[in-house]
């Protein structure tokens, strides 16, 4: 239960035997590249970025043509769907097979391609029927401008016009010779047809300036407005089944999905071992390649290295201030691995605070989800989940996480007596008539939550000092011994004092005097040491009354410990009142339905909440209130060259 050991590795090889080195390394997982030194040996690099952007470019257009196949053909998965199960043969794939593929994968894109054309011309197509709808009353050419004697405008004036509006602004303008017609009209535009002899031109022009005509901004066609209307839609059509019938090729290329996907990993493969080769320093004949390895799986990789491949290969011990960081705990901890690698890694000087962070985690998620109902249908959930086959081992450890703070949900809710809410008292009462309860062995929130907020920030002060516990010994193990007293003991004295004085005002005056002593030992210890960096005295005096400020931040820290039972009495409170709901329509068959339709609903609604709102505030509780006190983080995570496919699964680790 500990951060892994590492050791440096150093490969060194043949040219010819580079390729299959790095196979091997790939399929174990177990080596960090890192660049080797190739100046310090005069040697040089190998050029990869071109093949590297190659394969970028190669990946991109692999996903572009499964996410049209997946945009136009959509692939039914489960919840908990895996990767496909291969066997060694299809890790590579020859050139046939990637000129196949790569030519599939081209005809995919442009076909959709060409359908994103289509849809732009057909969305052009209908902005121009749009804009001659207003003109479909027009029986003539929309492109007839008249006769030698006869001038013929089409257009539009803003505002809704009627017959005799136009006409009293034609008298007004003193224009007799005219005709006109209005072809459509809305709130916002009136479209007009005017017909007027040429002579009046001038006067007309005018006229029309006048009243805002707009002639229309489009191209005018020498058929009628319908002709045209009817032209267009035919084309539209045409275009629409032109994309039917592209979309009917698309759906014959389902029949090479997989082998899509098996390109697709395969690229993503390529590349990280080109990565990984970019970090190698390399002769005409030899390489040398450099890493970092966990020491259980140093020999085992040192010895298949030099017999398949006859390499030399050299390990180093590493410093903790150079090697990344991987854990290793017991199936308790290492579920909450991600917890704390999300926060950050440990730094070289810390210790790997998942064993004793996991007790806490369980415990404080249990406390605040607490509810034996909830807790069981958690832990069935999350064991079959976490422990069965139905997933990927990497996909299991967050439902082992949640297992355990099933178990611990299960725990607390026979201690409160929760078995979703006050259900079997409700529904023994409702429908049998019968007074049983499933009575609470520690107590009932609902009835003490005086007596829970005790208790939940006495767990608090317990998480709080063991935090500071482990800073002291980090600050022990460096050999800051003077720091470690000072700073962090004496404040653990003053707690711990805190704490009993706090028990003994219950009535047990030994402890109240224990506390008493511990305060004075450490608030005094803390004020005539606090100010010892100091140069001057009035620095060295000032110095202790401020370090016992600190005494506001440990307060506020405890009193957040209050949330274990806020949310504890909320998820309790709430189930009960769906239980009272569901119980409204009493013994009847309809009250029956009733209470098992609203118990579903309410029950799976305050399930979501309250495990969501237990999960943030755990996390919350060790990020702040626990790490905060001795964890410094800042590390760098072990991340090994491996096969990171999305589709395929070639790493045979089906356990």
């Amino acid at each position: 239960m500990a951060i892994l050991e590492m050791d440096k590795i150093y490969i060194y090889g043949l040219k010819e035997q580079r390729k299959g080195v790095l196979e091997f390394l790939h399929k174990s997982e177990t080596v960090e590249i890192a660049d080797a030194q190739a100046e310090e040996y005069g040697l040089k690099r190998q050029e990869t970025v071109k093949s590297i952007s190659q394969f970028n470019e190669y990946i991109t257009s692999a996903a572009q043509a499964l996410s049209i196949l997946d945009k136009y053909f959509p692939e039914k998965k489960g919840m908990f769907s895996k990767r496909i199960e291969s066997d060694e043969s299809m890790y590579s794939m020859d050139t046939e097979e990637i000129g196949r593929v790569n030519k599939h994968i081209y005809d995919i894109i442009r076909a959709e391609k060409t359908i994103r054309t289509n849809e732009d011309s057909v969305s052009k197509i209908s902005l121009k029927q749009l804009q001659i709808t207003p003109y479909m009353a027009l029986d003539v050419p929309m492109n007839f401008r008249g006769t030698k004697t006869v001038r013929v405008r089409l257009g539009a004036i803003e505002g809704e016009k009627t017959a005799e509006d136009i006409a009293n602004a034609l008298n007004e303008a003193e224009i007799s010779r005219y005709h006109f017609e209005i072809l459509s009209a809305t709130k916002q535009q009136t479209y007009i047809w005017f017909v007027y002899c040429r002579e009046d031109e001038e006067q007309f022009t005018a006229f029309l300036r006048g009243i805002g005509f707009a002639e229309p901004s489009f191209s005018l066609s020498h058929r009628t407005t319908k002709a045209k209307f009817d032209k267009l839609e035919e084309d539209k059509q045409k275009i629409l089944s032109n994309n039917d019938e592209i979309k009917q090729s698309i759906e014959g290329y389902l029949r090479y999905r997989e082998e899509i996907e098996l390109f697709y990993d395969h690229l993503v493969m390529r590349r990280e071992k080109y990565e990984a080769l970019s970090h190698a320093a390399v002769t005409d004949n030899a390489f040398i390649i450099t890493g970092y390895i966990p020491e259980k799986n140093a020999a085992a990789v040192k010895k298949q290295l030099e017999e398949k491949f006859g390499a030399a290969v050299e390990l180093e011990k590493c410093s903790r201030q150079e090697a990344p960081v991987a854990f290793s705990n017991n199936a308790f901890a290492a579920p909450v691995e991600g917890i704390t690698s999300d926060y950050s890694m440990p730094s070289p000087d810390d210790i790997d605070p998942n064993p004793i962070m996991s007790f806490f985690y369980y415990l404080f998620f249990g406390m605040m989800f607490s509810d034996a109902g909830y807790g069981l249908l958690m832990m069935i959930a999350c064991g079959i989940l976490g422990f069965g086959n139905v997933l990927e081992k990497g996909k299991r450890r967050a439902y082992k996480m949640f297992f355990c703070c099933g178990v611990s949900t299960t725990f607390w809710g026979i201690m409160y007596g929760s078995f979703f809410g006050d259900m079997i008292d409700t529904v023994a009462k409702t429908f049998f008539n019968s007074p049983v309860r499933f009575k609470p062995i520690l107590l009932n929130p609902t009835d003490k939550p005086l007596e829970l907020l005790i208790i939940s920030v006495a767990f608090g002060m317990v998480h709080i000092l063991t935090g500071l516990a482990i800073k002291f010994y980090m600050t022990w193990r460096k050999g800051e011994r003077l720091d470690a007293v000072c700073d962090t003991g004496f404040w653990i004295i003053s707690l711990v004092g805190i704490c009993l004085f706090a028990g003994g005002m219950a009535g047990i005056a030994v402890l109240k005097n224990i506390g008493i002593a511990l305060i004075v030992v450490g608030f005094g210890g803390l004020l005539i040491t606090g100010g010892r960096k100091k140069k001057n005295i009035i620095g060295k005096i000032f110095g202790g009354v401020l370090s016992l400020y600190d005494i506001t931040s440990y307060v506020g820290d405890a009193l957040s410990y209050s949330r274990l039972m806020a949310l504890g009495l909320a998820t309790g409170v709430i189930a009960s009142v769906i239980n009272v709901l569901g119980s409204l329509g009493g013994a009847s068959v309809v009250g029956v339905i009733a209470f098992v339709v609203i118990s579903v609903f309410g029950h799976s609604l305050n399930f979501a909440i309250n495990c969501l709102g237990a999960y943030v505030h755990t996390n919350r509780l060790q990020y702040v209130e626990f790490y905060q006190k001795f964890y410094e983080g800042g590390g760098r995570k072990f991340t090994p060259l491996a096969m990171n496919t999305k589709y395929y699964n070639f790493s045979g680790d089906k356990a």
